[in-house]
């Protein structure tokens, strides 16, 4: 019998922590809107000091290293949202401290690293008069200067991006979506998570039926879970597709669903298909010897694995859900950045950190939607609001919706030797959510995918954090009951939330929720693969480190000359590397950019030419051929100008072969490629060619055996996992460093070495500019 429990709160000493970019105070009282607070002045416990540091305001700082508190007093006239920025620096590394406004946790406050004061801000409630604001040591090795307090001006609440990433949505996925944007802001709306497979002894409504008997009314979102739905390795039906078309088409509700797939624990011996019990599969990345980035090698047992647990996921869960008319708000490879940069997360997904995971991400989109042709889905990618975060988000292409998932109930203290302790509180986080919506440019909603307690109707608009909606988790069934227990949420707060105007409740969502006439994406915006075309490839290949380029990256759809390129960074001109047959004299093409203005989605076309082999220079503006609203060219002088000066601002652009020739006429596409992208440095005008690195590196090399294979990739994550027993040579480390060479051995250059030895690359070692 097969009892899967997942303990949310457990997940790591951070999981509760909401990173606010956010730091301390000190201690003087002076009763002012906006004021200034020196944290040589707050109260000191432990081992904290005074210290001297050059550039502190008054030269002086509180530095933190190994244990304490820091306590200040700071005032306000009247009650109100506030704005707190601090001035903080990481030693060593970006940090995080665990920060209480009057008691009340707020979370981790996330430290960047620097060598000199770095200004991080929040918003905040804060009561008229007095409060008290604690940091005490999480990790410790930083200092802190000054604090600002000065009256909040919120950003306005919105989601510019308002069509769904994929152009062939279902009906209902863009009906439903149309909805969401309509209350986004304005209200909240409430959802549940039911309960694992065998939990409860199998009634899966223990908790909605709490909630209507509690509040007369139940969730409009329901979350499910395709852990035992879609598990080629000890899974069964579940029924978790019954309930989703009945909630959805019975019920007129909202399904949304993560995936929490497992792995083998051990790999050795594992064959695709080989069934393994529940006790022997995990989806934890320490306990596993499942090498997460060889999901994007070809021949990999794991890129196998994975590619046949998409095929089940469709077979058994989404494909009957399209069939149905069934929308999901789909969240898969959730919380992968854990507890903040490149190590801290919690599942195997995350375990080769971000590039690794968002090439995943990306490769599952394109798997479900262009070789399946999944289109019911709401794609759903989890934040956090560490400084780090966004270096996993695998772009505005593949993301509709952007969630967090709120256990600031929950706090890791040293004192509980990092064991989870619980107390009540039901803060709005409003600092998270404006961060996470500020951090990606306000272009899509922010929902409380997860959640302890839900906050207050009070809390949520006072400090007017406008999650879209919030999604409770279960109750525990002997363990902890998240949704009942009042630790998390009292009897009071949840009758005072069902009831309430601000929160939208099933029995309130429209009729029309799924019928709505919204219209489809007009192709003409966009060059878009249709959904049967195969999976998407890398085709990129960087023949040398080149110190005068920063390179994207050209991935193909393997259709008729149809291709995206991802930029390293906003350029208004990059180069296009452009390989053209030996028959082909000449060839054209452009290359789609879609221009948000006004709550429309323009499209400008931009054209290249070429006459040869060789890198094709693009300026955006000079080269647009025209720019488009749906099928009708845009004319208007003064739009025209307001749309020009947003050209530049995008780093992703769909591209096409428009034509080629041969002997004066017109000829086969075929053999037309582009094999590269990249912007130039600013101190080089034209492409140079440069050979990296020593006549002594061997790219790849890691056991110094003269050959490059997958020993070598061996090699690296033995060296990472176990640095005593398999360390490196300095020359076999700087073989290994053959991923963007410089940035120290990390599995990524393992992965590049599995990507040579299947050919996926031609040579290494392999630049990626990873910011992109």
């Amino acid at each position: 019998m097969h009892k899967n429990v997942i303990k949310k709160a457990a997940a790591s000493f951070v999981a509760a922590a909401m990173a606010i970019n956010g730091a301390a105070m000190g201690t003087s009282t002076i009763f002012a809107a906006d004021t200034v607070y020196e944290f040589e002045d707050a109260a000191l416990t432990g081992t904290i000091l005074v210290d001297d540091f050059d550039g502190a305001s008054g030269g002086k700082v509180a530095y933190m290293k190994n244990d304490g508190t820091i306590s200040l007093d700071i005032e306000v006239a009247s009650a109100g949202m506030y704005t707190l920025v601090f001035y903080v620096q990481g030693e060593g590394g970006s940090k995080q401290q665990n920060l209480s406004i009057n008691g009340v946790s707020q979370g981790v406050l996330a430290i960047p690293e620097s060598t000199t004061m770095e200004p991080v801000s929040l918003t905040v409630k804060l009561p008229a008069g007095k409060s008290t604001v604690e940091i005490s040591k999480s990790w410790g090795w930083s200092r802190f200067d000054k604090l600002e307090v000065k009256s909040a001006e919120l950003p306005e609440i919105k989601a510019t991006h308002k069509n769904l990433c994929n152009i062939n949505a279902t009906a209902e996925a863009r009906s439903l979506f149309d909805y969401l944007n309509s209350v986004y802001g304005k209200n909240i709306i409430s959802g549940q998570q039911e309960i694992y497979n065998y939990g409860h002894g199998g009634d899966f409504e223990v908790e909605f039926e709490y909630l209507n008997d509690l509040t007369g009314h139940y969730p409009a979102i329901r979350g499910f879970d395709f852990l035992n739905n879609a598990n080629i390795l000890y899974g069964e039906n579940d029924h978790t597709v019954d309930r989703m078309i009945d909630w959805a088409n019975n019920k007129n509700g909202i399904t949304t669903a993560s995936w929490h797939i497992c792995v083998p624990k051990e790999m050795s011996g594992y064959k695709v298909g080989d069934k393994v019990a529940y006790e022997q599969a995990t989806y934890k990345p320490d306990e596993t010897n499942f090498v997460t980035s060889n999901v994007l090698v070809e021949g990999t047992v794991e890129r196998e694995f994975y590619l046949k647990s998409l095929e089940n996921l469709v077979e058994t869960s989404l494909k009957p859900l399209q069939d149905a008319g069934v929308p999901v708000i789909w969240r898969p490879l959730h919380e992968a950045e854990g507890g903040g940069g490149e190590t801290g997360g919690w599942f195997w997904w995350a375990k080769d950190g971000s590039a690794v995971y968002k090439e995943i991400w990306k490769l599952t989109y394109d798997t479900l939607v262009n070789e399946y042709g999944i289109n019911n889905l709401i794609w759903e990618w989890n934040s956090y609001n560490f400084p780090t975060s966004k270096n996993w988000y695998p772009g505005d292409e593949y993301v509709d919706i952007i969630g967090y998932d709120k256990y600031n109930c929950t706090e890791y203290l040293e004192e509980n030797n990092w064991q989870a302790s619980y107390k009540h509180n039901d803060s709005a986080i409003s600092p998270t959510f404006y961060g996470i919506m500020e951090m990606y440019d306000s272009k899509k909603m922010v929902a409380m995918a997860e959640n302890d307690c839900f906050s207050t109707v009070e809390n949520l608009t006072s400090e007017k954090a406008g999650w879209l909606y919030f999604c409770t988790w279960y109750d525990g069934g002997g363990q902890t009951n998240f949704l009942s227990d009042p630790l998390f949420n009292t009897k009071e707060d949840t009758i005072e939330m069902y009831q309430s105007d601000y929160c939208i409740t099933l029995d309130e969502l429209p009729a029309d929720l799924y019928k709505k006439n919204v219209a489809p994406v007009d192709p003409a915006l966009t060059t878009t693969a249709v959904t049967t075309a195969p999976p998407v490839t890398t085709t990129r290949v960087t023949t040398a480190a080149d110190p005068s380029k920063n390179y994207g990256k050209v991935v193909y759809e393997e259709l008729d000359g149809t291709f995206q390129i991802t930029l390293p960074k906003e350029a208004e001109e990059f180069y296009i590397m452009v390989k053209l047959p030996g028959d082909i004299e000449y060839a054209n093409g452009g290359l789609g950019v879609s221009i948000p203005l006004d709550g429309e989605y323009y499209w400008a076309n931009i054209k290249w030419e070429a006459s040869a082999s060789g890198a094709v220079k693009i300026n955006v503006k000079d080269d647009v051929f025209n720019i488009t609203l749906g099928t009708k060219e845009v004319t208007d002088e003064a739009l025209l100008e307001k749309l020009m000066a947003e050209l530049g601002k995008g780093t992703s652009y769909q591209g096409q072969i428009w034509y080629a020739q041969s002997g004066g006429k017109e000829a086969s596409k075929d053999g037309v490629a582009i094999l590269d992208v990249y912007t130039m440095n600013e101190s080089t005008t034209t492409p140079v060619t440069t050979e990296p690195g020593s006549e002594n590196i061997v790219w790849g090399d890691a056991n110094s055996d003269g050959t490059v294979d997958i020993a070598d990739a061996t090699r690296i994550l033995q060296s990472i996992g176990n640095a005593d027993k398999y360390g490196l040579t300095d020359e076999q480390a700087a073989n290994a460093d053959c991923y963007n060479p410089g940035s120290g051995v990390t599995a990524m250059d393992a992965l590049a070495v599995q990507k040579f030895d299947a050919k996926v690359i031609s040579s290494l070692p392999e630049i990626v500019e990873d910011n992109y």
